[in-house]
């Protein structure tokens, strides 16, 4: 478009009246986008309005990524995350830009979706970090959007302004196609989508979950530790886990157990560590899969006051390399002054809890845990579960248990006695024979060979 035709657009745009602004926001889905471009085209920071729909090329592979950008001035500067052992690392992706909010992965083009902070323009993202500004969104008021995310279907939810309010929008035609009511504001400074719901972190560590359908906001305690000066930015994990970035730098990792329930249970299953920012934005895009198991094991029984080893292994069967994982690990109450030297590794309370990185198809990766049993006999239990970042076709082979006997001598489960091998401890206790002068020491702890009485 040449110049003279961009600021011929704006003129016309400038000159409708209210009323004419009204009539024409009832047109068609294609006469707006030729108003709304070209008077955003002579705003002229990325160039000339383009179709949100572009080539499949263009988007994110979606390999296990999460976006992250902290405004701390008037630009952006997306990064990209990669999980390790223990932190997530960022590297920049695309140049800075003038700030925006509000991010999303379109699940269709897997293009990064946004609104920019000055003026709600509507912005796109491409796998390279090239920006694109798609122009103005019709029937969206205002200005200043930081709450934002995708549905499963496609559709575009924003939010700030007016916390109270979710608006729906459609990204190829460039409009609001739906406003949703709340019936309590939004306490979150983002929303992530997971099991039909918008999830949200707010500051005093709860969480808000968001029903599209009735506009029901319910705030439920969480585990999530109320961490000032709050959690920015939100997204979802492969497997549905929900991810929030606390701007003072770190990652918390939350499973929902029974979400579409009255009392939902989270499970706070990871911290890594990150960047402080502020006014974080955070969104992911993880569409590849990876089969992860984990297998674990143990010593069938110890003594008391024994050091006992566990060893659990994530292994990766494919298709696709791993973005990523968390294992967690319930660690029984007779295993006294547990610690790991793996690292990624915390141990808080009873509860292991290890973060790893890309694992390559057909790759393992071995955690140590080790403690003391306690004096009690007993039977300890352990149970390690692994929670891959990306999609898993296969969950049924997540868990792995061990089962760990105190108190009983090492080999004598399932024996019949010293034929079997095992060692008589001392002093032993023989009852009198009653037969007579002699004692049979394999009869007394054998049974099955018996004492027999014989006068002679």
């Amino acid at each position: 478009m040449s110049v003279h035709g961009r600021w011929a657009g704006a003129a016309v745009l400038a000159a409708v009246t209210p009323t004419t602004k009204h009539h024409l926001s009832r047109r068609s889905p294609a006469t707006m986008l030729m108003v709304g471009g070209a008077a955003a085209a002579a705003l002229g920071m990325f160039g000339a309005p383009q179709s949100a729909v572009a080539a499949a090329p263009d988007g994110f592979s979606c390999n296990g990524q999460i976006f992250y950008v902290a405004t701390t001035t008037a630009t952006n500067q997306l990064q990209f995350g990669v999980a390790g052992p223990g932190t997530v690392s960022f590297s920049p992706l695309g140049p800075a830009v003038p700030a925006y909010n509000a991010m999303g992965v379109d699940p269709a083009t897997h293009y990064v979706f946004a609104l920019r902070v000055r003026d709600a323009h509507l912005l796109r993202i491409d796998k390279a970090g090239r920006t694109t500004d798609v122009g103005a969104v019709a029937g969206l008021p205002g200005a200043g959007y930081f709450i934002g995310g995708f549905d499963a279907a496609g559709n575009y939810y924003v939010s700030g302004p007016d916390p109270s309010v979710l608006y729906k929008i459609n990204v190829r035609t460039r409009n609001v196609t739906g406003v949703v009511h709340l019936k309590s504001r939004l306490q979150g400074a983002d929303i992530t989508y997971s099991a039909g719901y918008f999830w949200a972190a707010t500051n005093d560590g709860g969480i808000q979950r968001i029903d599209l359908g009735t506009g029901a906001v319910v705030k439920f305690a969480s585990p999530l530790p109320a961490v000032k000066p709050g959690y920015g930015g939100a997204f979802t994990y492969g497997n549905g886990d929900l991810g929030f970035f606390n701007n003072s730098g770190f990652l918390a990792r939350v499973h929902v157990a029974n979400p579409d329930s009255a009392r939902p249970v989270f499970h706070l299953l990871s911290r890594q560590s990150t960047r402080p920012g502020g006014n974080v934005d955070a969104t992911s895009c993880f569409v590849a899969r990876a089969d992860l198991s984990v297998t674990k094991t143990g010593p069938a029984s110890v003594k008391p006051g024994d050091r006992v080893t566990y060893q659990i292994t994530v292994t990766n069967h494919g298709p696709s390399d791993s973005s990523g994982w968390t294992v967690n690990d319930v660690l029984p109450a007779g295993l006294l002054n547990p610690s790991s030297p793996t690292p990624g590794c915390t141990i808080s309370g009873d509860t292991l809890s290890c973060t790893g990185g890309r694992l390559a198809v057909g790759a393992s990766h071995t955690i140590t845990v080790t403690g003391t049993a306690g004096s009690d006999s007993t039977t300890l239990t352990n149970t390690a579960t692994v929670f891959g970042n990306d999609p898993d076709p296969n969950p049924g082979n997540n868990t792995a248990s061990v089962h760990t006997a105190v108190g009983v001598p090492r080999g004598a489960i399932g024996s019949p006695g010293i034929l079997s091998g095992n060692a008589a401890r001392i002093p032993i206790h023989v009852p009198v024979n009653l037969c007579g002068n002699t004692i049979d020491i394999i009869g007394v702890l054998n049974p099955a060979f018996g004492n027999t009485c014989a006068n002679t």
